[in-house]
């Protein structure tokens, strides 16, 4: 079996024999009539209208007989199946060149008619032939040689390419965040973009990734999250606004964490942490309703059953280890998590019941945590107070806290509406909905240590 680089040197010659015949392996404009999924679909009338007809995609596969050749190719949308017959339509001369300087993995675009063949497969005879992007390494066949899990994910495009379960969930992720967003425009919110770079990594408790920009000579940091400025534009009078966006915590790597992840944090004035449950819960019902077309799904051999109310559990008397470690992976039935202690949150409102307690709750779904939401705290009294218990903590050694934000406080001092807040983990939601175990397989470029 030749090797990889004896492979390439053989398409590198077979390039060089292209150029010499004058032909652009990798031209400008391509000719473009039907996608495949159209051609199948449409199959009938367009075979009917006899027309010729320009379709495009990638060399997936190749059988020669003599004097044919059957190849399928892939545009992205779905495969179909082309014929060449030498001298029938197609000219001996584009035949032979075929033969000579084509392999599977190549680009190309074939004219011709479409007609069923003796087994009634769906086909187009070529009278055309032309290259669009010559291949110069071979494809993994079915992961042969490609095994290894880390190296799917630094190859994602080949992964994408051999795996269609792979493009699926992808394709599931994009339809996920397009219901969501679809939710909250209905409910009347507006999506606002914030800055990437800030100087104080606020809105959260996480250590962050910090930069330097060389003309203004200060360093700056990457959000771990934006809840601080969505709260100003509450207090400028946008009363309902969200945001979808990349965050970065500089943290460890698991199976659910992933350093740079992507979020949606939205906030809501004169909501509060009851009515941002029952916002949770319809947005989640929403979203599964829309991929399922029913309210139930599995998840790693479970069934979810969203159609009644959902749980709603006090978090319990033990330490936050022992919750994560023991209680949170039973909890598989959507459950609402209420009555954290004040220390676990410097932005959220105390209860006015107990104030040892926060109006937090967060949303646990096949043993994920989901949803963090809470009433968030107006008042900027106690939110210094709070900023001072933080940078005690700071000064202490815990590089997990929230600074005092200055411009925060003065922002909150013009006055702020009682509001509620939500953060909604979107890489885990699809996790869940895409019955996958791994975080690194909803992101297409997972964060990954360069090979040397």
């Amino acid at each position: 079996m030749a090797s990889l680089e004896e492979i390439r040197q053989t398409r590198l010659e077979k390039l060089s024999f292209l150029i010499e015949k004058g032909i652009d392996p990798y031209p400008v404009h391509t000719n473009l009539d039907v996608s495949c999924e159209t051609a199948t679909v449409q199959f009938k009338d367009l075979a009917e209208a006899g027309r010729s007809l320009y379709m495009v995609g990638r060399i997936m596969s190749l059988r020669a007989q003599g004097k044919i050749i059957f190849l399928d190719f892939n545009d992205g949308t779905g495969r179909f199946q082309a014929l060449l017959k030498k001298g029938e339509p197609l000219s001996s001369e584009s035949f032979e060149l075929f033969e000579k300087a084509y392999d599977i993995g190549d680009f190309i675009e074939i004219k011709g008619t479409l007609f069923l063949t003796k087994k009634e497969e769906k086909t187009i005879l070529a009278e055309e032939i032309r290259m669009l992007s010559k291949s110069l390494r071979p494809l993994p066949e079915k992961w042969h040689g490609l095994s290894d899990v880390e190296e799917r994910f630094r190859k994602r495009y080949l992964d994408l390419l051999s795996n269609e379960e792979v493009k699926e969930r992808f394709i599931i992720r994009a339809k996920i965040i397009n219901l969501i967003k679809q939710f909250y425009n209905e409910a009347g919110f507006i999506e606002v973009d914030l800055p990437n770079l800030q100087p104080l990594a606020g809105g959260a408790t996480a250590l962050p990734f910090k930069t330097h920009h060389n003309a203004l000579d200060i360093d700056f940091y990457l959000p771990i999250a934006q809840e601080l400025y969505l709260k100003e534009l509450l207090a400028g009078g946008m009363n309902k606004v969200f945001e979808i966006g990349k965050r970065f915590r500089n943290e460890g790597i698991d199976t659910s964490h992933n350093p740079e992840f992507s979020m949606l944090e939205s906030n809501e004035a004169y909501a509060d942490a009851v009515s941002q449950r029952d916002f949770i819960e319809r947005l989640f019902k929403f979203v599964v309703k829309g991929i399922f077309g029913k309210l139930q799904f599995e998840y790693q051999g479970q069934e979810i059953d969203l159609e009644g109310k959902f749980k709603i559990m006090p978090y319990p008397k033990i330490t936050d280890e022992e919750y994560k470690r023991e209680i949170r992976p039973t909890l598989i039935q959507p459950t609402f998590i209420i009555d954290y202690p004040v220390s676990f949150n410097p932005f959220a409102k105390r209860k006015a019941e107990n104030p040892s307690l926060i109006d937090r709750f967060q949303l646990v779904m096949g043993g994920l945590e989901l949803v963090n939401a809470f009433s968030e705290l107006n008042n900027p009294i106690d939110q210094r107070e709070r900023y001072l218990e933080e940078d005690k903590k700071g000064k202490a050694g815990n590089k997990d806290i929230s600074p005092s934000d200055q411009e925060y406080l003065e922002a909150m001092e013009y006055g702020m509406p009682p509001n509620g807040g939500i953060g909604i983990g979107l890489d885990r939601l699809i996790m869940l909905l895409t019955n996958t175990k791994n975080i690194k397989e909803v992101i297409l470029f997972p964060t990954l240590k360069p090979k040397d």
